[in-house]
């Protein structure tokens, strides 16, 4: 066990973090009203296949930590995954608890309790989608990837008749991340299964799947830039799918107060006052390009008052989906480039008539293939840019990234790093050479 520290002994970007201390390791875990406590005591473990049967929501799905390492501390994000639970006898189950019981070097670093109204809430809201088919299979999809949902309805309840099942989304109720010596290397999720008056705890593993990239990449743009919404802002991005290392890209002026980011720029009144607007976007690397869309019409986002109102691009989503299909309408403008190493480079929003390349065409790592614009699900212009373990924007998997000309210490200023990705960090300004 290592000796108990306090926030002075923590660098100073991760004092936020030192919120607490279980075996010797900091936790902090981005819930709502969720509770570190421990197992009751008529719970002991048992399989999961005697009360209950477990498995992933998404096929194929990967659970990759992400971690970094700054002096002797290391640092682990996990988003967790989304279960499915089946009653696998006769009688009813009920599902009161569900644990997520994080390990460091074989020893429990953290445990997560979710149970009572936070529990019951995350049921219902995820059944009535199913149950009511409230929204389409690639809006699902985008949220949870490559999803095998279960036959008939889903409990709303957390009761199971035999045979029945019910999802879990817990990567809608937290984040994992902890600060500790040690790195975590297991996962496992348990459920405290009530039937009969009796109570057992169904264990799951989940597998977890470092991921080093595999590309010798350049970054898609140059010059002045912020890396925005990245995974640790636990916003939109990490809460889809493929895209959970995903980041938006847009123009910076750190001399210039007053804009600091297109983003915040002071009544813009055209695409022109974006600096980012209409910028070279360039292949990370070689490959070949598997899949274009360039059917947005940028007229439809080309007003500033009008693309900062969440309902008019709504409604614009609304009304180009028939039309041109889920992915152009959400990503807008798009190239996706196969990198021959299980590795797809994805460029979304990009501006209407710029793209210059075409399905089947090679790729060369620099090459110019469209400019920034501001088409699709985007409230001003910008470039978003994901890798993925797939050609599919609803079904792969996001991968984190790193680029041979922005250092890894770019994530954390002043502090030497050493991580498998670019996206620990919340924002990342930046000059591309």
């Amino acid at each position: 066990m290592h000796p108990m520290v306090t926030t002075a002994q923590v660098p100073q970007p991760l004092r936020l973090l030192a919120a607490g201390t279980v075996a010797g390791m900091l936790g902090w875990l981005v819930a709502l009203a969720v509770s570190a406590t421990a197992l009751p005591a008529f719970a002991s473990p048992a399989s999961p296949a005697e009360k209950v049967g477990i498995r992933y929501l998404a096929q194929g799905k990967k659970v990759i930590p992400v971690s970094v390492r700054i002096g002797d501390w290391e640092i682990t994000d996990i988003k967790l995954p989304d279960l499915v639970a089946t009653n696998a006898q006769e009688p009813p189950v009920t599902v009161e608890q569900v644990e997520v019981v994080v390990k460091a070097a074989g020893a429990e670093a953290l445990r997560l309790t979710i149970s009572g109204k936070p529990l019951a809430d995350a049921i219902v809201e995820f059944a009535d989608i199913v149950n009511n088919q409230q929204r389409p299979l690639p809006a699902l999809q985008l949220a949870y990837g490559n999803i095998a949902l279960p036959e008939g309805k889903v409990s709303d309840n957390g009761t199971l008749a035999g045979g029945q099942s019910l999802v879990l989304p817990l990567s809608k109720i937290a984040f994992v991340h902890l600060v500790g010596h040690t790195k975590v290397d297991e996962l496992e999720i348990r459920l405290t299964v009530a039937t009969g008056g009796e109570r057992t705890v169904a264990a799951f593993p989940v597998a977890l799947t470092p991921y080093q990239v595999t590309g010798r990449y350049m970054f898609p743009l140059k010059g002045d830039v912020q890396m925005a919404f990245l995974p640790l802002s636990y916003i939109h991005h990490r809460a889809a799918a493929s895209q959970e290392f995903a980041m938006d890209l847009v123009g910076a002026n750190q001399k210039d107060a007053a804009s600091f980011t297109d983003i915040s720029r002071p009544n813009p009144m055209a695409l022109t006052d974006y600096g980012i607007w209409g910028r070279e976007v360039h292949a990370v690397g070689d490959g070949l390009v598997v899949e274009t869309g360039d059917r947005f019409p940028e007229k439809l986002m080309s007003d500033p008052v009008k693309f900062n109102q969440p309902d008019y691009v709504r409604g614009v989503l609304k009304e180009l989906i028939p039309q041109i299909g889920w992915t152009n309408a959400v990503a807008g403008n798009y190239v996706v480039i196969d990198h021959f190493n299980g590795e797809f480079s994805v460029y979304c929003h990009l501006q209407e008539g710029s793209i210059r390349v075409r399905t089947g065409d090679k790729a060369r790592k620099g090459m110019v293939i469209a400019r920034v614009g501001n088409t699709g699900n985007s409230s001003a212009p910008h470039l978003h840019f994901q890798l993925m373990d797939g050609q599919s924007f609803f079904t792969a998997n996001g991968l984190p990234m790193m680029f041979g000309n922005v250092p890894a210490r770019a994530m954390i200023v002043d502090y030497p790093v050493t991580a498998n990705t670019l996206s620990f960090s919340d924002s990342i300004f930046y000059t591309v050479p």
